[in-house]
């Protein structure tokens, strides 16, 4: 329902503003063009009027005609002489004319004038009324005005700003109804995987994947479910191995220790001694064997529970696994050691979080722009190339990160020892690199004193290959060298830019999975945030090393330390 309610949000608020700015520019170009034809009419009646024969007095005749245009057209027309006397109004007879005040000072006359025509709204002393006036000279010694009352405006105005309200009113719920409809049609994806994703975090066994008409989210179900058939077949495993041990080796291949009722040791493993860090002595108590304040609170904290205790406890970074069980004057203690369980339950948690919160943006873009194309079949052809194009590099994406999910997780399954048949080769690893980054905008060099290493091409590559995208993505120099050194049985790879410089507390984390700098030269290009740890990992299956520092160019200079294999001799 959030997702739901989220994407209902994001598309329905953005397009409400647009509407609501929409309509109170439409509103201001409606009253302003109401004005402007108001203000037109007048000029055309004064011009109209400018035919007449006007002269320095009253003119019954003339009067008649002025009075028979107000009455039809509500327009009233005044004529003025230089001095502000009032000769003629067509609202009023000749005895309330010549009362009039003197308008020599009125703005529209002084301006019409000066200038030849002049306006102003103001409220009128005569008729108590506000006016919209304008004024033209008739010639040296008169000017003819015609005004309108503002209220008659103001009533125009006010039914058509009632129009557009309607109009407007109407294409809000217009557009709140298409806005439910789309995030109906994107959110529920969302939610069904988001389901999925709770479940298999839950620990549940049989969870149902939902099936998708869409091709890449089809792709992305079966990721997900061969991910998770892997962690139940790891898990199945685990427990398979745990079987095996209680039943054919008992609880030898745990810690073992047996003691009396003072706690003093009858019996022990090399297992247990190894666990707690010290050497066990039968017939002393196990808590005056050492002064280590850690396997002293590990020790305690077993020993002073009930008859029977089942727990896990940290010992020296290792997660362990006890049982202690009493038997009439004796204790059993069994541990051993859980951390990779551990380790691998925080990893399949962190796994599926992160999987899931990184596919949502690709997806939504994905979605979102497919449905409008399916929904307008008359798009124009430029906006229609354009969320073409958005579809498919959201896509490309997608598959970008879901390649970079399986070889990290490849990686990390990875358990049984790397052999080689043959080394590889530097020159023809250097010529595939130099050919991959030929048309990069950057100078890349590579440079090695060595020809062969026992390294796997595929490995070595990979670790080439992201360092140098990483410094192709984020760095703003021209030049990028890639070192390679062979001694004494390890290789030394460096990787060094020009800038701009990794800050120091993000150094650590950016061989995290899924991390990615915040600024890069070009957000277009930023990348799935596996690369480095990615790095991190097939370090790791070559007891090596990776960190970077700042170098003298401001730059960084990422450096891969691996140990070689040794040649299988078994295909030599």
């Amino acid at each position: 329902m959030r997702s739901y309610l989220k994407v209902f949000l994001i598309i329905y608020i953005p397009v409400a503003i647009i509407l609501g700015f929409g309509w109170k520019v439409s509103n201001n170009v409606t009253l302003q063009a109401e004005s402007a034809k108001f203000h037109s009419e007048m000029e055309n009646k004064a011009e109209i009027l400018k035919g007449y024969h006007f002269t320095d007095s009253f003119d019954p005749q003339i009067h008649a005609k002025l009075a028979e245009l107000s009455k039809n057209t509500n327009i009233r027309v005044t004529i003025i002489k230089r001095d502000g006397t009032v000769i003629d109004d067509s609202y009023y007879d000749l005895p309330h004319v010549q009362k009039m005040e003197n308008h020599a000072a009125r703005p529209e006359i002084v301006e019409a004038f000066e200038k030849g025509s002049g306006s102003s709204i103001r409220r009128s002393t005569t008729t108590e009324e506000s006016m919209n006036y304008y004024a033209v000279k008739y010639n040296d010694n008169l000017v003819v005005r015609v005004s309108y009352p503002m209220a008659d405006i103001t009533a125009i105005q006010s039914k058509q700003l009632k129009q557009n309200v309607t109009t407007y009113i109407f294409l809000f719920i217009t557009v709140g109804l298409i806005s439910l409809y789309l995030a109906r049609r994107i959110s529920n994806p969302i939610h069904q995987l988001s389901l999925v994703a709770d479940r298999i975090e839950a620990g549940e066994t049989k969870v149902y994947f939902p099936s998708f008409s869409d091709k890449t989210l089809t792709k992305l179900v079966s990721v997900i479910y061969r991910i998770y058939n892997s962690m139940l077949q790891k898990t199945k495993q685990l427990e398979h191995e745990k079987q095996k041990l209680n039943h054919i080796f008992g609880i030898l291949e745990e810690g073992i220790i047996l003691l009396d009722s003072k706690d003093s040791v009858l019996h022990f493993n090399q297992r247990a001694a190894q666990y707690l860090g010290f050497n066990l002595k039968e017939g002393q108590n196990i808590i005056k064997q050492t002064n280590d304040m850690e396997a002293l609170s590990f020790l305690t904290d077993i020993l002073t529970s009930a008859d029977y205790k089942r727990l896990q406890k940290n010992l020296r970074g290792r997660v362990y696994e006890v049982y202690m069980r009493v038997f009439d004057n004796e204790k059993l203690v069994a541990f051993f050691d859980v951390t990779e369980r551990a380790e691998y339950e925080q990893f399949k948690t962190e796994l599926i979080g992160n999987i899931t919160h990184e596919l949502k943006t690709p997806l939504a873009m994905i979605m979102g722009y497919s449905e409008t194309i399916m929904n307008d079949p008359d798009m124009d052809k430029k906006f229609h190339d354009k969320f073409i194009n958005i579809i498919y590099s959201s896509s490309n994406r997608l598959n970008l990160l879901i390649n970079d999910i399986l070889k990290l997780h490849r990686l990390e399954m990875l358990r049984e020892e790397i052999h080689l048949e043959e080394p590889t080769n530097l020159t023809e690893l250097r010529e595939e690199i130099e050919a991959y980054y030929n048309d990069r905008p950057q100078n890349i060099t590579f440079e090695t004193n060595a020809s062969d290493v026992y390294i796997l091409r595929e490995h070595l590559m990979s670790v080439v290959t992201n360092l140098v995208d990483n410094a192709v993505k984020y760095s703003t120099g021209n030049n990028i060298s890639v070192s390679l050194e062979q001694a004494e049985g390890k290789i030394t790879l460096n990787v060094a830019d020009e800038g701009p410089a990794i800050p120091v507390e993000e150094q650590q984390r950016i061989f995290e999975r899924f991390y990615t700098m915040d600024k890069s030269k070009n957000q277009n290009s930023t990348g799935t945030g596996l690369g480095l740890s990615i790095v991190k990992h097939i370090v790791g299956l070559y007891d090596g090393k990776v960190f970077v520092k700042t170098n003298r160019k401001n730059g960084n200079t990422f450096t891969v330390v691996l140990e070689e294999k040794e040649k299988n001799l078994d295909n030599a």
